[in-house]
């Protein structure tokens, strides 16, 4: 605990107990209060970035991203080795299940004061669209893959429990690769209509344990932030939510809204998104590995896994036929495109 005490000394904090909640995590009291002391992940290079955060958090007054102390230097972290620390107030959360609605409105609070447009060239354009085009056939390889090993399972006279339940499934992916063909379809007959692109900050990896909830929402972590489209993180979140049996799906879409009050995306950012989280490549790789067997998984840890892939993927065909309805989006039996 010695680096710690050093850390903790640059803050002029003294502890009067310290308690390791992870490898890199330490409940401090001290000074009559509680913090959170943090060993990052953070490298040099990586510095002035996650320092830029902390400067935008405070110009757009964004209180929904936890503040890191100064330390006496007048720095936001500090080094102790090869090791970077910094400092937050600890929050007890009382709910590590936060209200989805408030969760949505506070990423899109983020997202909407951080927002800036990029004007899209010919020259980006054109990457884009053979990214894309790239993209769906890598999905039309997956989907004739997929049926190979169905055809593979059921040609065995006893299936395994993996097996049967792939075979089981199978009837709801042609859905999913039916509906992700025709949302690609459609994203890149828009693309040539777009002009600009809005990007904002995001975090990166907005799971449940990066947001808590005490008096209000604080989202933390920042060190995987980046500028990018604000459907990173809606993707990360909601694939994140609707992998578990006990999310409440309907509340995902539902409260949706909420994020669409304080950030609204346009149809083919709907669009995109539904793509992002249709996408089935993890699915797919896990059965990969399970034919391959050279995973350390289980029986069991292969079923539990595939069985979130699908709850998850599945939402997809769902939020797709939600989004299409509610926003009044271009139905893709009327797109015009054709698979």
């Amino acid at each position: 605990m010695e680096n710690v005490r050093r850390v903790l000394e640059s803050y002029h904090v003294y502890p009067v107990d310290i308690t390791k909640v992870t490898e890199r995590l330490y409940r401090i009291k001290g000074n009559k209060q509680q913090y959170a002391l943090k060993k990052s992940n953070l490298q040099d290079k990586k510095l002035p970035y996650w320092l830029e955060i902390y400067r935008q958090a405070q110009a757009q007054n964004l209180q929904n991203i936890l503040p890191v102390y100064l330390n006496q230097s007048g720095k936001l972290y500090e080094i102790d080795g090869d090791d970077i620390y910094y400092l937050t107030p600890w929050i007890d959360s009382s709910n590590r299940s936060s209200s989805i609605g408030k969760i949505y409105q506070n990423i899109g609070l983020v997202h909407s004061k951080t927002r800036k447009i990029q004007t899209i060239t010919e020259e980006m354009r054109e990457n884009s669209r053979e990214n894309f085009l790239v993209y769906k056939k890598q999905m039309g390889e997956l989907r004739k893959k997929l049926l190979v090993h169905v055809e593979e399972f059921e040609s065995q006279h006893f299936m395994s429990p993996v097996e049967l339940l792939v075979c089981t499934q199978y009837r709801d992916l042609v859905q999913v690769f039916y509906t992700m063909e025709k949302r690609l379809n459609q994203y890149l007959d828009t693309l040539q209509e777009l002009s600009e692109w809005k990007v904002s900050l995001c975090h990166g990896r907005l799971t449940d344990s990066h947001v808590l909830q005490g008096n209000q929402i604080f989202l933390i972590n920042w060190e995987n932030a980046s500028i990018q489209h604000p459907i990173v993180d809606l993707s990360v979140f909601i694939k994140r939510r609707a992998i578990y049996h006990n999310t409440d799906n309907r509340l995902l879409l539902d409260q949706f809204k909420f994020y669409m009050d304080e950030n609204k995306l346009d149809n083919h950012e709907l669009t995109l998104l539904a793509i992002h989280i249709l996408d089935p490549s993890v699915y797919i790789r896990t059965i990969d590995a399970y034919v391959e067997g050279n995973s350390k998984d289980s029986m069991i840890d292969f079923v539990v896994k595939l069985q979130r892939y699908h709850r998850q993927i599945l939402f997809g065909v769902r939020f797709s036929e939600f989004v299409e309805e509610e926003y009044e989006m271009v139905k893709i039996d009327e797109s015009g495109s054709e698979s």
